[in-house]
């Protein structure tokens, strides 16, 4: 990926957010909408076969800050054909009972799938293999908003570096 491309996807993704926080929708409208997990025992399967990372995105209902990083940088970012190859981006609700197949296969709920893995803070970002275990530090909070969108970025990538590095024998 070039220079030229990464500073284009930021600023379009700082645009976004400005548009948004001004009130004006253009966010929402140029967005897809983070799909929430469902069965990670799956997704760790493509994970495998496809050679990408797992980006968990841990958010509640009453958080402000998880909706202005969804709406800012992860819908635009699952909207984004560039980064269809490159990610499985997945939201965990961690203040719901909603059904969820863990890693392991087992059937439990997004809030004790949360609780298991220690997630206290939101919004949080777990980067993982295809096993579940984390391949790039987690995100906690919402940082800085300038420079949230390069954060996740910068973890992307190193998640990427890390996994293909790892699997790659040569």
């Amino acid at each position: 990926m070039t220079p030229r491309y990464n500073f284009a996807m930021t600023a379009v993704r700082y645009l976004c957010a400005v548009l948004l926080l001004a009130g004006l929708p253009w966010g929402p409208v140029l967005a897809g909408k983070i799909p929430v997990a469902v069965d990670l025992q799956r997704d760790a399967n493509i994970s495998r076969a496809e050679r990408v990372p797992i980006l968990l995105v841990y958010t509640t209902d009453y958080c402000h800050y998880c909706d202005e990083v969804k709406a800012s940088v992860f819908n635009l970012i699952f909207a984004d054909p560039t980064y269809q190859d490159r990610i499985l981006l997945r939201e965990v609700r961690i203040d719901t009972n909603l059904d969820l197949v863990s890693f392991s296969g087992t059937v439990t709920s997004h809030r004790s799938f949360s609780k298991t893995r220690g997630i206290r803070i939101v919004p949080t970002l777990e980067f993982l293999d295809g096993a579940g275990t984390p391949i790039s530090p987690p995100l906690v909070g919402a940082s800085i908003p300038d420079y949230y969108g390069a954060y996740v970025d910068n973890g992307i990538e190193q998640s990427l570096r890390t996994l293909r590095t790892r699997q790659d024998p040569s």
